[in-house]
C-alpha cells in the first residue's frame, strides 16, 4: 500500500486519463474549454440516459478515452474500474463457460470453474465465447455495471455485466489508422472506414485489426524467446440502413483469429510445501504410505521463479499450438420508431467459435513432455425483442421477450504419450452440452414527484441445461455423445430501485436485486478408465446446484458544483448461497494408464460480501483530467464445509464423515469436524483496489499538444483456495504514456508495467502428477490396499503477468 501511495502522488502530479465516457461535443474535450460537468450517455437499462440519473453503479469509458489510455483489451479495462477485476492469467485460453483464464470479478463475486459470474456483450447482444481477444478499434465506448444485471440483460449476469458498445456509420465520412511498434516484436494495425452510401439512407464501417507479439519470457525447454507469443486478426463490418425516419436496421459481422503459442505459467513445485505435509510412515512399491489424509501445502506469498518452459516446439511437431481459436459474430438489430414515441426493437445474433487447446502438463524442459491437447466447438442463437415506451411521461416502461440457444459441437482429444505409436492420433467426439434459455422481461419506472423516482424491473426465465457423456472414439470417426442428462432451472429475479434528485446535478439512490446462476452439469472425462467414472457418479459430483443472491445498494452520484468533477458513491451487501467453487479429484487415463485430476464444481452453503466504492473524473482545469477511483470487498464465507480443507487439517487418518453429503458421521474419527471454512475469504477476489489516473496537456501551438499519461493500479492480495494460505501478494500497475498531437495524428509512446512486477496474476491449486501419495480413506479405496486412496502430492499453478514493455504508437484519424 505504501508503494502505491507513492506512485499515486507520481500519478497526480501527471496522472492520466481523459475525463468523459462518451461522444461529447468537441469543446468538452479541448484543452481549453471551461470547466464543466459534460452529459455522459448510457444504456445499461435498454434506454439512453445521463449516467448521473441511472440507479445503478457504472463505469462508462468512451473511445477517446480507450485509445489515450492504451486499452486494448478487457483486463486493461478493469484496471480502470473500481470493483470490477479481471486476470487473464493462462493466457487467451478458455471459452465461454469459463474456467482459468476467464474469472471476472465484480464486487468480490468471484469464481474459479464454470460459468463467469458476470457477463459480456456487444451492443447488448450475450458472448458466449471468450472475451479476452476482443478488438476495442471499432468502440463507442464501454459500460461496467455492478450488481446483478438478470432482470434487463438475463443470463450470466451474476455479479455484473459489461457490454462494449460499437460505433453506428452514418452521414459522416470518418476514418482512422494505428499503428503500434513495441518490444518484443509487437506489431499492431488496425484501422477502420466509415462513409455514407446514400446520404441519409445507407451508411456503411469496415474496419480490421493485425497483432502479433512475439513473446517476452525466453523459453527454457528451447531457448527460444516464444512464451507468450500471440497472433491475431480480425474483420468487420456494420451497414447502417434508415430508408424512413421511423425505421433502422443494422446489420454487423466479424469474423477473427487467434494463435497464441504457450503462455507464461509454471508449477510451483510440491517440494516447496512448507504447511500441512503428510507424515509418511512407510512405502507401498516405491509409493509414499501417509498416516493423514493431507497432501501438503504451502502457506504465504508464491514468487515468480527465475526461468520458464513451455513445450511449445513439441505442440508443434504435432501440428498444434497453445491456442488455435477461429470466431465468428452475426446480428441484425430492427429498430421502428412510432409517431406517438413507442420504440420496437428487434436483435437477433448468431455466433460461433472453434478452439484447439494445447497444454504443457508439465512446463519444465524435456524431450519426452506431457502434453494435453483438445478442440471444442460452440455455437449460439439469440433473439431479442422488446417494445419501449415514450420517455416523456411520468409513468414509463419497456416489455420484452429473450430466447437463447447454445450447443457444443464436435470435439477430439490428441493421444500425447512419446512412448506410445499412436502419438497424435486424434479421438473424435460429438456433444449434445449446451442450454435453452427463454424469458419475459419488463420494467416499469413512475416519478413520483418532481424529484423522486421509483422502478421496478423483472424478468421470469427458464433454463434447460444439456449434458452428455462423451467418449473417445476411433480417428477416423466421430463418436456420438451418450447419456444426455438435462435439468430445468426457473427463476424470477426481480429488481427495485429508487432515486432522489437533490439538485439537478445531484441524486442519491437506492437499489434491491435478485441475481441467479443455474447449476448444471460438471464436464466428466472422456479419457477415463470406467471403474474412476463409476465411483464420480457414485459420490455425485456429476452435478452442481444453482446459485442466487440478494444485493442492496445505496448510493450516490454527480457533479461537484463549481468544478468539472464527477463522483460516484456506492455502499453494498450481498447475501449469497449456494456458492459454485471447485474441488478436484484423481483419476486413470483408459489410453495410457497414467494419473491426472479433474475439477468439479460443488457448492458452498452461504457467503457474504460487504464493501463500498468510490469514483472521481473529470477536468480540473483545462490542462488536467483526472480520475480517481477505489473499492472494497470484505468477501466471506458463513457457511461452506470444504472436504479439501478437512484433509488438509487431518491428524488422525480419519474421515469426519462416511458419505460424500457430510451427513453421516465417523463415530472413529478423534479430531472431529475441521472442515469448515466460516469466516475465511472468497477465493480469487482482492479486498482493496485503487486507480489513479490522470492526463496533462500543453499546448503548444493552434494545432499541437504535447501531453504526459500516468496509469496507476493497486490490488491487494488474492488467496489461491478457500484455505486462505497461498496468495499472490499484492500487486502495482503502472503504465506511463507520453508523445504530442499535430491536426489529425498522435504520436505516443508508452511504457508499461513500469515496476515489472512480477506479482502471480493467478494462483491455481492443483497435483503433483510425478508425486503419488497413499493416504487413508475407508470410502474411496485403492484397488490393491484395503481403506487407502491413491492421489498426488499438492503444487500450484501460478501465471505470470507481461514484463515491462516499450513501445510507440502512432494514430491517425479524421
Amino acid at each position: 500500500m505504501k508503494k502505491f501511495l507513492l506512485l499515486s502522488g507520481v500519478a497526480i502530479a501527471a496522472v492520466a486519463m481523459p475525463a468523459h465516457a462518451q461522444d461529447a461535443e468537441a469543446e468538452d474535450t479541448d484543452a481549453t474549454a471551461p470547466l464543466g460537468g459534460p452529459v455522459i450517455v448510457v444504456t445499461a437499462r435498454k434506454r439512453e440516459e445521463d449516467l448521473i440519473d441511472v440507479p445503478l453503479s457504472i463505469t462508462a469509458l468512451g473511445a477517446e478515452e480507450i485509445d489515450e489510455a492504451g486499452i486494448d483489451n478487457i483486463s486493461d479495462v478493469a484496471l480502470q474500474t473500481p470493483g470490477f477485476s479481471f486476470r487473464q492469467g493462462f493466457g487467451r485460453t478458455g471459452g465461454g463457460d469459463g474456467g482459468a483464464s476467464v474469472r471476472p470479478s465484480i464486487r468480490g463475486m468471484s469464481n474459479i470453474l464454470g460459468a463467469p459470474n458476470a457477463g459480456f456483450f456487444v451492443d447488448g447482444i450475450f458472448v458466449s465465447g471468450n472475451i479476452t481477444s476482443y478488438q476495442l478499434e471499432n468502440l463507442e465506448r464501454v459500460e461496467v455495471i455492478r450488481g446483478p444485471q438478470a432482470a434487463l440483460y438475463g443470463r450470466q449476469t451474476f455479479a455484473g455485466a459489461v457490454n462494449f458498445v460499437t460505433r453506428k456509420p452514418d452521414d459522416t465520412l470518418r476514418a482512422g489508422l494505428e499503428a503500434t511498434v513495441g518490444q518484443y516484436d509487437h506489431y499492431e494495425v488496425s484501422g477502420y472506414v466509415s462513409t455514407p452510401l446514400q446520404t441519409g439512407v445507407a451508411a456503411l464501417e469496415v474496419n480490421g485489426r493485425y497483432y502479433s507479439f512475439g513473446g517476452d519470457y525466453r523459453n527454457a525447454d528451447n531457448g527460444k524467446r516464444d512464451i507468450n507469443a500471440q497472433q491475431s486478426w480480425n474483420v468487420g463490418a456494420k451497414l447502417r440502413l434508415t430508408p424512413s425516419e421511423e425505421f433502422e436496421a443494422i446489420v454487423g459481422i466479424a469474423y477473427g483469429e487467434d494463435r497464441d503459442k504457450g503462455y507464461a505459467t509454471y508449477k510451483f513445485g510440491s517440494n516447496n510445501l512448507n504447511c500441512f505435509e503428510p507424515v509418511v510412515t512407510g512405502a507401498f512399491f516405491g509409493i509414499p504410505l501417509s498416516s493423514t489424509r493431507s497432501r501438503g501445502y504451502f502457506c504465504g506469498e508464491i514468487e515468480q521463479p527465475d526461468t520458464l518452459a513451455y513445450n511449445n516446439d513439441e505442440l508443434e511437431e504435432l501440428g498444434y499450438r497453445g491456442l488455435t481459436r477461429d470466431y465468428w459474430r452475426t446480428d441484425l438489430t430492427l429498430n421502428y420508431y412510432f409517431p406517438s414515441g413507442w420504440q420496437l426493437t428487434s436483435i437477433t445474433a448468431y455466433n460461433g467459435s472453434d478452439n484447439i487447446n494445447g497444454f504443457d502438463n508439465d512446463l519444465f524442459p524435456t524431450d519426452t513432455p506431457s502434453l494435453s491437447i483438445g478442440a471444442s466447438s460452440t455455437s449460439d442463437f439469440s433473439q431479442n425483442v422488446r417494445l419501449l415506451s415514450p420517455q416523456e411521461g411520468r409513468i414509463r416502461g419497456l416489455v420484452g421477450a429473450y430466447y437463447y440457444r447454445q450447443r457444443d459441437g464436435e470435439g477430439f482429444d490428441v493421444e500425447t504419450d512419446w512412448a506410445d505409436p499412436r502419438l497424435g492420433q486424434k479421438y473424435r467426439y460429438d456433444s449434445d452440452d449446451g442450454v435453452n434459455n427463454w424469458a419475459v422481461y419488463g420494467m416499469v419506472e413512475f416519478d413520483v414527484t418532481d424529484a423522486l423516482t421509483v422502478s421496478a424491473e423483472a424478468r421470469y426465465q427458464e433454463d434447460k441445461i444439456f449434458a452428455s457423456l462423451e467418449s473417445n472414439g476411433e480417428s477416423a470417426a466421430v463418436t456420438p455423445a451418450t447419456g444426455q442428462r438435462s435439468e430445468k432451472y426457473t427463476a424470477f429475479l426481480p429488481r427495485f430501485t429508487a432515486r432522489y434528485e437533490l439538485t439537478p446535478d445531484w441524486n442519491l439512490y437506492a437499489a434491491v436485486a435478485k441475481g441467479n446462476k443455474p447449476g448444471g452439469f460438471n464436464d466428466l472425462p472422456t479419457n477415463i478408465v470406467q471403474s474412476f467414472l463409476d465411483d464420480f457418479l457414485a459420490d455425485g459430483i456429476d452435478t452442481f446446484d444453482e446459485e442466487q443472491v440478494w444485493s442492496y445498494e445505496l448510493g450516490t452520484k454527480g457533479l461537484i458544483p463549481g468544478t468539472g468533477l464527477s463522483f460516484n458513491v456506492a455502499g453494498f451487501y450481498l447475501d449469497w448461497t449456494s456458492q459454485q467453487l471447485t474441488q478436484s479429484q484423481p483419476y486413470q487415463q483408459a489410453s495410457n494408464g497414467a494419473f491426472t485430476t479433474t475439477p468439479f464444481i460443488v457448492n458452498a452453503g452461504a457467503s457474504e460480501i460487504k464493501g463500498f466504492e468510490l469514483e472521481l473524473f473529470g477536468r480540473i482545469a483545462p490542462w488536467f483530467d483526472v480520475r480517481l477511483g477505489y473499492a472494497y470487498n470484505d468477501a466471506t464465507f458463513k457457511d461452506f464445509y470444504d472436504e479439501n480443507t478437512e484433509e488438509l487439517l487431518d491428524t488422525d487418518g480419519r474421515p469426519s464423515f462416511l458419505d460424500a453429503d457430510f451427513t453421516v458421521p465417523n463415530p472413529a474419527d478423534v479430531d472431529g469436524p475441521n472442515g469448515q471454512v466460516a469466516g475465511n475469504r472468497l477465493p480469487q477476489t482482492p479486498v482493496h483496489q485503487i486507480n489513479a489516473s490522470g492526463t496533462l496537456r500543453f499546448p503548444m501551438s493552434d494545432r499541437a499538444t504535447v501531453f504526459l499519461r500516468n496509469d496507476v493500479q493497486y490490488e491487494s492480495n488474492r488467496y489461491a483456495q478457500v484455505h486462505n494460505l497461498a496468495k499472490t501478494g499484492d500487486s502495482y500497475n503502472w503504465n506511463i504514456r507520453a508523445g504530442f498531437e499535430i491536426g489529425d495524428i498522435t504520436v505516443t509512446g508508452f511504457v508499461d508495467n513500469v515496476l515489472e512486477d512480477k506479482t502471480p496474476l493467478v494462483v491455481t491449486r492443483l497435483f503433483d502428477f510425478n508425486r503419488g501419495l497413499l493416504v487413508p480413506d475407508p470410502v474411496r479405496r485403492f484397488i490393491f490396499l484395503p481403506n487407502r486412496r491413491f492421489t498426488f502430492y499438492r503444487d500450484f499453478i501460478v501465471g505470470a503477468p507481461r514484463k515491462r514493455q516499450f513501445g510507440v504508437t502512432v494514430n491517425w484519424r479524421f
